[in-house]
């Protein structure tokens, strides 16, 4: 292989280590290298997290290759990665390389357990120590979206996700990349923001679990606090053309992704205004990520041509009253029985 020109560039070369593949492609040798990224490809990835890299059923592609050597070395290196990058469809967008099983005959080239970030030009997945069901909801958001309904349909069939897993079809469920940013805080807290995800459900349940009666009560007006999916995923199913709703993380790392806020509005389109509502973790309050939540809001709902917001807030709540009256607004406030009905318009 190579040209005879080359040879003699790396002959006695100090600048190059000339080996061959026993050790180039040794997991342990290349586990040496701190923050090693090992980026490859798949032809299909199935919904439990396996991918094939080397046939399309029983037809043979490529051979194995150092692939699943590289992916295994990366993840044992320090700070290192492996990621999976693949095209959502193929054949002209006729098929879907994410599937709910990999084609009969296919040779499995990474395992369930090789696999850590998975890339398609619809976002990212982690699926590291993720069910069965976390996994096939991730890989589906990052699924090509006209595939999604029936990715969806084909995993209740496998018993992979629960069977009243809702969906929103379409462009109006299609995941708004453009709302992700990232603000520092008057507290100088760095927080990225981004919009939320059907696979958010187990984030959104640990959140509401963290956080205390006072808040739930201030939040939610109860101090119920258990969870079931069937109200969960009435939260993180949004039609993004009715609705917003955004996350507040301190990183923007899969693996270590912990909710600190959750803020949205409800567009009532008869009056071109919104209903708005947030709420942070117990232990992040008063770092101003409430004010930075609804800044946000404000922004994306004056870029939606919104006129202003609405909300409802306990009288008793003066925190979270104190940040809307500092959110710049004009603001009629009418208090009945404890309860302050606000009405919040946009200043120009």
């Amino acid at each position: 292989m190579g040209h005879t020109d080359a040879y003699k560039f790396l002959h006695d070369n100090p600048a190059f280590d000339f080996r061959t593949i026993d050790y180039t492609n040794d997991p342990l040798v290349i586990a040496e290298h701190n923050n090693m990224v090992a980026i490859n490809s798949a032809l299909e990835i199935d919904l439990t997290g396996q991918a094939t890299a080397e046939s399309i059923g029983t037809l043979s592609h490529s051979g194995v290759g150092g692939q699943a050597d590289f992916m295994r070395g990366a993840v044992l290196a320090r700070g290192g990665k492996a990621i999976l990058t693949l095209q959502s469809t193929a054949a002209s967008d006729v098929v879907s390389r994410i599937v709910p099983s990999l084609k009969e005959g296919a040779g499995t080239t990474l395992i369930r357990g090789d696999i850590r970030y998975v890339v398609t030009e619809y976002g990212i997945a982690y699926l590291h120590g993720k069910n069965m069901r976390e996994r096939a909801m991730e890989l589906i958001g990052i699924a090509h979206p006209k595939f999604r309904p029936w990715l969806i349909e084909e995993a209740k069939k496998l018993n992979l996700i629960y069977g009243d897993q809702a969906f929103m079809p379409g462009k109006s469920g299609e995941y708004p990349e453009r709302m992700e940013t990232y603000r520092t805080t008057k507290d100088g807290l760095n927080i990225f923001i981004r919009p939320i995800k059907i696979s958010d459900e187990p984030l959104l349940k640990n959140f509401v679990y963290s956080l205390s009666d006072q808040s739930m009560y201030r939040r939610f007006m109860s101090v119920r606090k258990d969870m079931p999916h069937e109200r969960l995923q009435d939260l993180v199913i949004i039609d993004y053309t009715r609705e917003v709703a955004i996350l507040v993380f301190t990183t923007h790392d899969e693996k270590k992704e912990l909710i600190l806020g959750v803020g949205r509005y409800y567009i009532d389109p008869g009056m071109h205004t919104a209903e708005v509502a947030f709420a942070v973790r117990d232990d992040y309050q008063k770092r101003g990520i409430g004010t930075e939540l609804l800044a946000y809001l404000t922004y994306l709902a004056k870029r939606e041509g919104l006129l202003g917001f609405t909300a409802e807030v306990l009288a008793e709540n003066r925190p979270m009253l104190h940040t809307f009256e500092k959110g710049g607004f004009d603001i009629k406030k009418t208090t009945v029985a404890g309860l302050c009905e606000l009405k919040m318009t946009f200043k120009v």
